[in-house]
């Protein structure tokens, strides 16, 4: 994989056009369709992203939450068979850039032969919207277009919005589904009140690595965790405001991980957390011993489904 953040025209490419947050099923199915083009046409299979999503520039009131941070997103695009990443930084000028100057600088720029433009793609300030538009821009500047076909497979119609949409009603099975795998995020373990430990379930409070990264609904999940040394450990999350034990009036939520059996320390590392179900919200207990005889039911529910 080749990460490309400068122009290369070193290389003869074919290329997708898009941000690709989370590179759920249907950006996979676009690049495996962009990898039989390459092949065919002996060009190099390469996406086109944004350091930032489009809308911080477009709109900023109405720009996302992400659902992967820029290094797990260039992970995933070369996993789903992405050779060349080519990531361009999202700024007024771009913004304000025609269709046709757009593709003239991939083909300057980058080297780009062949675009694969997705049935709802749109690209360009003056947005063409048929893709007889987009040939002809492209026969202009010397890029051949080339239609994509609609994905019809498992969880279809599937949209980076849709799935944002799932993870904030906590509908952690849809999410799974439709991202082909668990919904995960990084984070920084960083110094909490010690609360679960004085209950006898310490946990590690968690600092997202991305500060736009969407978070999932308040509650209790089951999850994978996978500790610095590597290990994928079982693990409960509480994602919520902790109403049961916190005195602090309109305390901001957290992120605490208990993970399952383990012991170490692991302050100012860094954890992966992989959402695995939602297995109840979050509430208050009228006492602590509620609290602490629900968490071991949780536990042990969450042991069953990581199994």
């Amino acid at each position: 994989m080749n990460l490309i953040t400068s122009p290369d025209n070193s290389r003869r490419r074919i290329a997708a056009v898009g941000m690709y947050d989370g590179v759920h099923l249907g950006h996979r199915f676009l690049i495996d369709y962009l990898g039989v083009e390459a092949r065919s046409r002996g060009l190099v299979p390469s996406v086109v992203t944004f350091m930032r999503h489009p809308l911080t520039v477009v709109r900023p009131s109405e720009a996302p939450m992400l659902l992967d941070n820029v290094e797990d997103r260039v992970i995933k695009l070369s996993e789903a068979g992405a050779e060349d990443i080519i990531m361009l930084s999202f700024n007024d000028s771009l913004h304000h850039m025609s269709a046709e100057k757009f593709l003239s600088r991939l083909k300057n720029r980058y080297g780009i032969q062949a675009l694969v433009i997705g049935f709802n793609n749109r690209l360009g300030h003056d947005l063409p919207s048929t893709i007889d538009q987009y040939r002809t821009i492209g026969s202009a500047v010397g890029i051949d277009v080339i239609p994509a076909p609609e994905y019809r497979g498992t969880g279809a119609p599937i949209s980076s919005s849709a799935i944002r949409q799932y993870l904030r009603e906590g509908d952690i099975a849809k999410a799974t589904e439709a991202l082909g795998g668990h919904y995960m995020l990084r984070g920084k373990v960083v110094d909490g009140k010690h609360l679960g430990r004085t209950l006898g379930f310490p946990t590690a409070n968690i600092l997202p690595s991305g500060e736009d990264q969407l978070i999932p609904r308040h509650g209790v999940y089951a999850a994978w965790v996978t500790t610095p040394d590597g290990r994928r450990r079982r693990g409960v999350v509480n994602i919520g405001t902790r109403p049961t034990v916190e005195t602090t009036p309109g305390a901001a939520p957290s992120i605490e991980v208990h993970i399952i059996d383990f012991q170490g320390y692991i302050y100012d590392e860094e954890l992966r957390v992989e959402f695995v179900d939602r297995l109840r919200p979050e509430r208050c207990f009228p006492s602590t011993d509620k609290l602490v005889a629900q968490i071991k039911e949780d536990i042990a529910r969450a042991n069953k489904i990581l199994k």
